[in-house]
């Protein structure tokens, strides 16, 4: 790869795992941007061994950023959860940056993720059709050799960038979600069992029964009608899924982990159209359970599981 500088603001989401944390930092220290900030959340009560965790992460990274580099902290004393911790750090960076680069400590980026997300944050800076840059593509066997990224609906958070105008709309509480429930928008976007599956989950997270961030950022596009970024080769690896992880056990077999580089320079594409088949693959593996879904929330169970397995 050609010789490249970053420019763009780091935030790296942490935690606890050490072992993770080095492997992500090691990509960002390689990438040297200029302006990193850390995100940490607290230990929880209930962990003794906690404290000691949190504490040996937070100070390798303080101690291993050997470039030239502001390093901004924003460390939670006590644990807020993975939902408000991240999505307020991400509100933290925007207060002072104008776009940025965003990683959690499982999220492993190829050297070029940087590069791609720097030019693109770029291109479309002042396209607000456009909500945000994913360096995740995990969709198995999709791939092309003609056009180098696609426009989804979907928000792949392994490993992404995005603008402040974008985060000015966020909504954790998705508060506005009551006089959006029979917004049209959200069953022309998705057929009908992923329908079922993303209302159920907004609803859950409006009643604050499920502790994650990252599915407002979907409700947010959709009804908005923003489109998504993702390149057409994947250059994130999820090094994080397991026993330990906030989230995700073990990843479906249809979600590609393979990652390769992008190929500079890049050759943006004149359409901004949604590639709808790409998503159609997506909606057919991820929500393949929503008629359980839409069945158990008619009797009432529980389907917090049923509806954040994917």
């Amino acid at each position: 790869m050609e010789e490249f500088k970053l420019n763009t603001a780091v935030a790296f989401c942490v935690f606890n795992r050490l072992d993770k944390a080095k492997e992500v930092f090691q990509q960002i220290r390689g990438a040297k941007p200029p302006r990193l900030y850390i995100i940490a959340d607290g230990p929880r009560a209930d962990r003794k061994d906690e404290k000691a965790k949190v504490e040996a992460v937070r100070t390798y990274i303080e101690q291993n950023v050997d470039w030239e580099c502001t390093v901004y902290k924003n460390y939670a004393p006590e644990n807020m959860g993975c939902g408000r911790r991240v999505s307020s750090g991400i509100g933290w960076v925007f207060e002072t940056e104008e776009e940025a680069i965003i990683l959690e400590d499982d999220c492993l980026p190829t050297p070029s993720f940087f590069r791609y997300c720097q030019e693109m944050l770029e291109h479309y800076r002042d396209n607000e059709d456009i909500l945000m840059i994913s360096g995740n593509n995990p969709y198995s066997g999709y791939h092309s050799d003609t056009e180098p990224y696609f426009f989804t609906k979907m928000t792949f958070i392994w490993g992404w960038a995005t603008w402040r105008r974008t985060w000015k709309q966020y909504d954790f509480d998705l508060l506005s979600l009551p006089k959006n429930r029979k917004n049209p928008v959200f069953r022309k976007t998705f057929p009908l069992f992923a329908y079922w599956v993303y209302m159920a989950e907004f609803e859950t997270l409006y009643k604050h029964n499920y502790d994650t961030w990252d599915y407002q950022l979907l409700y947010q596009g959709v009804l908005y009608n923003k489109l998504s970024i993702i390149p057409a080769k994947n250059l994130i690896q999820n090094v994080g899924m397991g026993e330990e992880s906030t989230h995700t056990g073990e990843a479906p077999e249809w979600v590609d982990q393979e990652v390769s580089e992008m190929t500079f320079p890049l050759s943006f594409r004149e359409d901004i159209v949604w590639d709808q088949e790409l998503d159609m693959k997506y909606f057919r593996y991820a929500n393949r359970h929503g008629l359980i879904v839409k069945i158990k929330q008619m009797l009432g169970l529980d389907i917090n599981k049923s509806i954040f397995s994917h």
